[in-house]
């Protein structure tokens, strides 16, 4: 005979049973969508980077060929640089336990790890690019370059411009709207009208604006010299310039003014829309802060360096997650700006993964680089959140 314990605990299991399938039968509709657009494509483009792919042509089992490719067949230089980055990890992680007892010797470490991951790096990655495919380690040096071109001018620019759209004025609302017209916009659309505005035509707007200040013509979207060239004149070669010092002269040198027309576009497109998370942040934060820190004499710029700006930090960490994984994911906008007379300059990955899909037809290669970009754009998301998250302030 069961006792009524064990009648109670019976129903409770069958219940929680009847739950579980009943929250997972709401469930199965968007794990059905996630796994037909999500995971298969993932796992079917590492399938496909395997294999010698053309269409309507005889596929061939190649392994892990078409990495060989990008990478070189000489391991040694990718081992080095993995090695390189593994030491940046290390010691990051020795320097954030400097106040430790022993923090003094972990610190000094630390900065040993780092100087040598340094150093390593600044010799292996050219012998590396040296090895592989060049035309990849290009495109992604100009990725590289448009994320550092606009990932932080956007949020500096985004959080100021919410701090000023904050205050009360008259057509708040309006304002907002057409800060968020360009984001809104259709990117083919604002791109087309980008590119007129910044055309090598003498009377282009933004040739225009350079005579107005006594300037030159510039090509723009068509120049693929650096800027810093362009600036500055010729980099200064260093005597008997190798595989090391020429890789990094052409660092050096600089996005090509091309790149940077490009990185203006992106810059008045996002810029609202970064704007606009910001205002939700600052919506969060309780005025009491601002009048406690008055009354106490803070000056304005004192309040936003010391309650915005740190209270704003979940925003800035999610915003700056999202502009660097759509900073190296970034296509249409640039396939639309590009120029054959930019030479390749600002093609980033995502652009040199497309030529090489349709106009090349070499699916399988392409597929290796999808899943190279994957694995770098995950790193990055990871090196985010083990850096920057715990920067986070959430006035608790």
């Amino acid at each position: 005979m069961s006792t009524p314990s064990r009648t109670v605990r019976v129903r409770s299991s069958g219940r929680a049973v009847h739950d579980t399938l009943t929250a997972y039968l709401f469930i199965l509709p968007s794990l059905a969508v996630i796994g037909v657009f999500g995971i298969f494509p993932l796992f079917f483009t590492l399938y496909v980077s395997l294999f010698k792919w053309r269409p309507g042509g005889k596929v061939a089992f190649l392994g892990l060929g078409n990495y060989a490719e990008i990478f070189g067949k000489d391991a040694l230089p990718l081992l080095a640089v993995l090695a390189s980055i593994a030491g940046f990890v290390l010691a990051g992680l020795l320097i954030r336990r400097r106040r430790s007892r022993a923090g003094g010797l972990l610190l000094a470490a630390g900065l040993i790890v780092l100087a040598a991951s340094l150093v390593a790096l600044a010799f292996f990655l050219p012998a590396l690019v040296a090895h592989g495919d060049k035309e990849i380690f290009d495109a992604l040096r100009v990725t590289v370059w448009y994320s550092i071109g606009t990932v932080p001018l956007q949020l500096a620019a985004g959080m100021l411009l919410a701090v000023a759209l904050s205050r009360r004025m008259r057509g708040q609302q309006a304002f907002r709207v057409v800060y968020l017209l360009p984001y809104i916009s259709p990117a083919v659309a604002s791109a087309a009208v980008f590119e007129l505005l910044f055309s090598l035509r003498p009377d282009s707007f933004a040739n225009q604006l350079l005579l107005l200040f006594g300037g030159k013509p510039l090509q723009w979207l068509q120049e693929p010299k650096g800027i810093i060239p362009l600036i500055f004149g010729a980099v200064p070669r260093a005597a008997g310039v190798g595989v090391v010092p020429s890789y990094w002269l052409q660092w050096a040198q600089g996005p090509s003014l091309a790149l940077m027309s490009i990185i203006f576009y992106s810059l008045w497109v996002f810029i609202g829309y970064y704007a606009l998370i910001y205002l939700n942040g600052l919506s969060a934060i309780p005025r009491q802060l601002y009048e406690a820190a008055e009354v106490d004499g803070a000056g304005r710029i004192r309040r936003f360096f010391s309650i915005t700006v740190p209270l704003l930090s979940p925003t800035t960490y999610f915003l700056t997650l999202l502009g660097v994984i759509g900073t190296f994911k970034a296509f249409t906008h640039i396939y639309v700006l590009r120029h054959p007379a930019a030479s390749g300059t600002v093609d980033p990955l995502s652009v040199s993964i497309f030529f090489t899909f349709f106009r090349k037809a070499r699916l399988g290669y392409a597929s290796a680089m999808s899943i190279l970009l994957f694995a770098i754009v995950v790193g990055l998301a990871i090196l985010q959140q083990r850096t920057l998250e715990k920067g986070v302030s959430y006035g608790d």
